[in-house]
């Protein structure tokens, strides 16, 4: 994630772009970095030093790293002067506010899709934030994708919606792709005459992008959109009793119940 916001910063797109040059980076696996100091990054030594030598300071840490990540920012000069951003599901602004002496703090949920400029970014800041400093900010992320402006008590029920939901499309495709081998479409040693893998792979995802992009541009619900594939006793209804019979939808709005549950875990520790 800390690569894909770096192409943010640098991006030629994005009006507050930075030159990689004004790029400070810590990792404590330092093979990681070598790429970005060969483009012009500065390596800090520490997270400390990283901090220090920063004014923006980007948190891309796991949020169990969290309790041995903070202590590093106690005794620089000037911490409360700095802008801290933190991506770590289910850890509070005033948990980074307070080991930082007060420090402003951005929190954004990103996902993985901003990868590809298609991601969508939860965002929430202290009341201590510029609007100029949550601008830019805003502007990083705007650069690969959308952002979602939240109050910071729903931040973490967000996360089900934006954030861990790409695992749950992800884990969707690979079982329409696995219905696709049941039945012998794709490729195989057992069926030669079957479509390539990949072509298939790339059918389902374009089948699903497509339906998302219908679904965003219409005024319809989804309740609409559904009945519109679903005729009465065809083939999509079918299929439709068949998810409802092993519980779809309820597995779903269960999963996000439990990652909301799991991030309220991990801001209490």
């Amino acid at each position: 994630m800390a690569s894909a916001i770096i192409a943010g910063i640098t991006s030629q797109s994005n009006p507050y772009r930075i030159p990689m040059s004004a790029i400070i980076l810590y990792d404590k696996s330092p093979e990681k970095t070598v790429e970005y100091q060969k483009l012009g990054a500065r390596i800090a030594l520490s997270e400390a030093q990283a901090a220090e030598m920063g004014d923006c300071v980007f948190l891309c840490v796991k949020p169990q790293n969290f309790p041995e990540v903070l202590p590093c920012f106690n005794n620089i000069s000037r911490v409360d002067s700095k802008l801290f951003v933190t991506i770590a599901a289910g850890i509070s602004m005033k948990t980074v506010s307070d080991a930082t002496h007060g420090a402003a703090v951005v929190r954004v949920l990103p996902n993985t899709p901003i990868f590809v400029g298609r991601g969508v970014s939860a965002i929430c800041a202290t009341q201590n934030v510029s609007d100029e400093d949550f601008n830019f900010i805003c502007n990083i992320f705007e650069s690969s994708g959308s952002v979602l402006a939240v109050d910071e008590s729903q931040m973490n029920r967000i996360i089900g919606v934006t954030s861990s939901s790409p695992a749950y499309v992800f884990a969707f495709i690979r079982a329409i792709y696995e219905g696709a081998v049941a039945q012998g479409l794709v490729k195989s040693p057992e069926t030669p005459e079957g479509i390539d893998e990949k072509l298939i792979l790339n059918s389902i995802c374009d089948m699903i992008i497509g339906s998302a992009e219908l679904m965003k541009t219409s005024d319809m619900t989804p309740n609409e959109q559904i009945k519109r594939v679903a005729s009465k006793g065809g083939t999509t209804e079918q299929a439709l009793l068949e998810l409802e019979r092993y519980s779809f939808e309820e597995g779903i709005i269960s999963a996000m119940k439990k990652c909301t549950q799991r991030a309220d875990e991990l801001g209490n520790k």
